[in-house]
This record gives structure tokens, sequence and C-alpha cells, in this order.
């Protein structure tokens, strides 16, 4: 189960496939003409203009589980900085494979290597035809770069860098000379798509086929544009973005495309909701990023960050007995409380949320509790954690869960009672070792003594910590965190008992900070019985909790 007792603008678009833009955290910087890659379960992306004039040198990390960005330690080795730069990854590693620069030597044709075990860069090869705002895509441990910007035109150059031998072949130039064009591998084939030569934007879309060294002219994009970023999603290629004669003010596009090689049609999604040009398409987990660009033609510069979802090809479900108490595991349920939900088809990769108030969608996913939306803590393809809202009145209770444009029948989950007391063990089943502190420490009260951990002292305190307790003096709204002044406190008070003993009780109510997070603060009692599993359980308003264990000594 995934809940850190410790821790504590969507738009569907209609058209050719459905689909949803969900914005994410910021990028770090204004940039446009940013690179990315997804790697290792990451983001990277790199390189571009700020507003200054001067070129982006940090290497930006993303992690989409937390929504949250890091910067290496590292600067990205092109000299004086980089922009349009062809960016891929293969094999464990990142790679810069030629880039638009400052300075007299207007491209820099090297290709650089980052190992994100050692976080070092290294220069590895040299292209033939050095570029940069080339179309970039990955088969296996082989990265081919596609056409691109020479220091005096658009070139139609094809080359292609194997990243277990360090060395750059060249293939069959691309029928068509551009550059500002993107590219994608699918069914182990290249499509180099749209561009620009000149001042010309272009609708070319052209297939290499590594099987027969050999180029074939496909369906064309519908709308002509530069400056694109893609991805691919089941073997499908979808194309958004750009800038040029687009009709709209800001001369961008806010185009969506989508290209399906196996009937070579393309169809329209509806509209790029933050439309940018200059940008990549990072996918992962069935998500495409979408770090940095320019949101109006030129030099223009944004931290917009956003991701794209399709629909799944199933809709979500909830299993039978799928909804429970996160803490206690069982079919029990209150307002306030935290809540874990198993089904199938519920998230494309995983989430978890990282600022307040917790949203209502969080990856593409909403639970509705009696047709209003709950806040969610986690979301994976096969669980999610919500909040029950306060405001839930006891009794019947039915959940929806919908992902993308597709929603779940809806279930009937256990009635909401006056409470539902659970306590949080690590193992996430409501059994074993207990989510207890040595209070006024981060010690967890276990056997083994180590940096983390140390067994609790009879006589001494310790934080309990649950979910489910019932009604406070002082609820906090749905979806914010428990607050420091004043602390609500539970309007019923709990007993504890701990290894056979009742314990005295201090403190019942919000974990200050943290989202439907009990703590209850209670002394180890002097005859409480001593091991390395003595029993905790909880009773309140009558209702008696689950049981966990916690090490006592004396």
């Amino acid at each position: 189960m995934r809940y850190l007792v410790f821790l504590l603008v969507t738009c569907s678009v209609p058209g050719f496939a459905q689909g949803l833009w969900e914005r994410r955290a910021p990028y770090p910087v204004e940039a446009t003409e940013v690179s990315a890659a997804a790697l290792d379960g990451k983001i990277y992306a790199l390189c571009g203009i700020l507003p200054n004039g001067s070129r982006d040198t940090t290497l930006h990390i993303y992690d989409p589980y937390a929504d949250s960005w890091t910067d290496a330690t590292a600067a990205v080795p092109v000299p004086g900085g980089g922009d349009h730069c062809n960016v891929a990854a293969a094999g464990g590693r990142l790679y810069v494979l030629g880039a638009i620069r400052v300075g007299a030597n207007f491209v820099d044709g090297n290709t650089y290597e980052f190992d994100p075990r050692t976080g070092q860069w290294a220069a590895v090869g040299r292209m033939s035809v050095p570029r940069g705002s080339s179309g970039v895509a990955v088969i296996g441990s082989r990265i081919y770069v596609a056409g691109g910007l020479d220091p005096r035109r658009a070139v139609s150059a094809m080359e292609v860098f194997d990243t277990a031998s360090k060395t750059w072949s060249r293939l069959p130039d691309m029928p068509t000379a551009r550059d500002h064009l993107t590219a994608q591998a699918v069914g182990g084939k290249i499509y180099a798509i749209a561009g620009r030569s000149g001042a010309t934007d272009l609708n070319a879309n052209e297939e290499f086929d590594p099987a027969t060294n050999g180029w074939r002219v496909r369906a064309t994009i519908p709308t002509a544009r530069g400056g694109v970023g893609s991805g691919s999603l089941r073997n499908r290629i979808q194309v958004f973005g750009g800038e040029g004669n687009s009709g709209r003010p800001e001369q961008t596009f806010n185009q969506h495309e989508e290209y399906d090689p196996a009937t070579d049609t393309w169809g329209t999604l509806g509209v790029m909701v933050n439309p940018r040009h200059g940008l990549y398409g990072a996918t992962l987990d069935g998500r495409i990023f979408t770090p940095g660009g320019g949101p109006r033609l030129g030099a223009t510069f944004s931290n917009a960050h956003d991701a794209f979802f399709l629909p799944l090809t199933a809709a979500p479900s909830i299993r039978a007995e799928g909804i429970r108490n996160a803490a206690s595991n069982r079919a029990e349920l209150t307002p306030g409380a935290i809540v874990a939900l198993y089904g199938e088809n519920l998230s494309q990769g995983e989430q978890a949320a990282s600022r307040f108030p917790i949203p209502g969608t969080l990856n593409a996913t909403t639970v509705r509790v009696n047709n209003t939306a709950a806040p969610v803590l986690y979301v994976g393809p096969n669980q999610i954690n919500f909040q029950l809202p306060y405001n839930t009145v006891p009794g019947p209770i039915t959940v929806t869960v919908q992902h993308v444009t597709q929603t779940s029948a809806v279930f009937s989950a256990p009635d909401a009672t006056a409470v539902a007391p659970g306590l949080f063990s690590l193992t996430g089943d409501g059994q074993g070792q207990g989510a207890i502190l040595i209070a006024g420490t981060n010690l967890l009260a276990r056997p083994t003594p180590d940096a983390f951990s140390r067994a609790a002292q009879r006589g001494e305190f310790v934080s309990i910590y649950a979910t489910g307790l019932g009604r406070l003096d002082f609820p906090p709204r749905t979806g914010e965190p428990g607050p420091t002044n004043p602390v609500p406190q539970t309007l019923e008070r709990p007993e504890v008992t701990i290894g056979g003993a009742l314990a005295e009780v201090t403190f019942s109510g919000l974990t200050p900070g943290a989202l439907g997070l009990y703590q209850i603060n209670a002394r180890v009692p002097v005859t409480a019985r001593t091991g390395t599993a003595v029993p905790v359980s909880i009773r309140i308003a009558g209702v008696a909790s689950n049981a966990v264990t916690m090490a006592v000594v004396d």
C-alpha cells in the first residue's frame, strides 16, 4: 500500500482520440528551445535559451511520482551552453548529439554522454554533419538523427549513433531537407515529421526503415509547422505545438494531431491547452511530458510543463471488496479517513500528491464519493489512496473512478460510520510493526537499534499513527492539512492498550501538516509486557481498531 504516514488545470479535449492535458510542476527556469528525454523513470530536460539571452547549462531532472524537479551537479558540457540540442536516452545513458551554441562556432557536433549513476558527462564521439534542431529517435541502442540546421541552412543528413560501440554511421539522406522537425520510432521504423526550410513550414512525413536502409514518403501531417513537440503512445505518434502562420495572435500552433503508422492516417485530437514552440515531448509510462517552450513566435520564454494522456484501452474498474480503511485494511470507513481503493486501469504510471491542497485529480485520475471529487493522495495502475471528505454523511457511499475520459461503474462502498479506527503498520496491511515513533524523535519503536529505530522503554511516551478517529473540534477543510494552531483534537478520547495494559493518553488529534493522519500520544505503561512484538490497539467510541506491534524494553 502506498501511503507515507511520516510525510505527509486539467482539460479534456474531444476529437480523433480523446485525451487530456494536465498541468505539472513548473519547469525550474523560463526557457525556449528546450530538449528532453525519459530515462530510468525520470524526465531529463536541458539546453534552451533564457530571457537574458544566455543558454541554460543546467541539467534539470523531473520525478513524475513526486511531481518535483531537482538539478544535476554537473553542467551540460556544450561550450557556452546550447539550444536546439539533439537529445535522446538509450542504454541507461542520456546523450546530446549536436546542438546550436553561442559564439563563432554556431554548431557543436560533439556527442556527450551523461551517466546518471555517476552524475558525470563524457565526450564520446562526433557526428559527420554537425547540426542542431534535428529530429531524434531511438531504436534499441541506436540513436537516429535526421535533418537539422547547420551553420548555413537546413540539411537532409541522416546519421545513426551506436551507443554500444560509440560510433557514428552515415545513412541515406532524408528526401526533404529541413530543421525544427520532430521524429519518433514506431514498429522498428523512424518517422521524420514536419519542420521548416528557411521561412517555409513543411508538412512532410517521411519514414526510414533500418532493415532496408531506405526512405519512403508517407501521409503528410495536416498542419505544416516547425518547432513542434511529439511523443509516441500505443504505437501512434502525437504531434503538438509549433510556430508559424497559425492564425493565432501568438503565431504558435495549438493543433494536436495523431499519426497511425499502421494505417498511414492522421487524426485531430483537439487543441494543446498550453500552446508553445521550441519544446520536446518525453514519453514515460503512457504519458508525454512537455517542459519549457515559447508561448509566442520567436524568442519568448515560459516555465510551462504539462503532461498528456490518452485513455487506456479499458475503463477503470474497482475490485469487489476493493475499498478499505487504508490503515486497518478493513471494510470500515468514516469521514476524514484515508481510504485505499484497489482495482484495474486506475492510472498510467504512479504519482503521489506533493502539495496542498491535495487535488481532486492526480495523474489524470479522479475519485468521486457520492458524486463529489475527493482529495487523491496517491494513484497507481492498481491502487488509489484518497481522503473520504469530512462532510460525508454517515451512511451509504458510492464511488466512481475516472481516468482521462473513461469512468468506472458505480461501486457501493461500505457505509460510512461515526468512527472507523485504523492503526498504520509498516507493511501497509494493518498488521505487524506499527507506525509508532518514540515521542520527540524520528525513531521507530522497533527492535533493532539503528539510525532509524530503537525499542521504547516502559514509562516513555510514543506517538501512534492512525486514521478514522472520527469527529474533530476544529476540522480543516477537506484536502487541507492538519493545522498547527490550534491543533484539531478528537471529540472522543481513545483508550490505548500497550502490552495488555491501559496507557495514559495525552493527545489525540490530527498530525499537523498531514492529511487525514491522526496521532495519539501515549505513555508506555510501566506494567506493559516487554518484547520485540508487543501488541498495541485502541478503542474509540466503543469501536476497536486493528492490532499492531512495537518493541518495548525495561
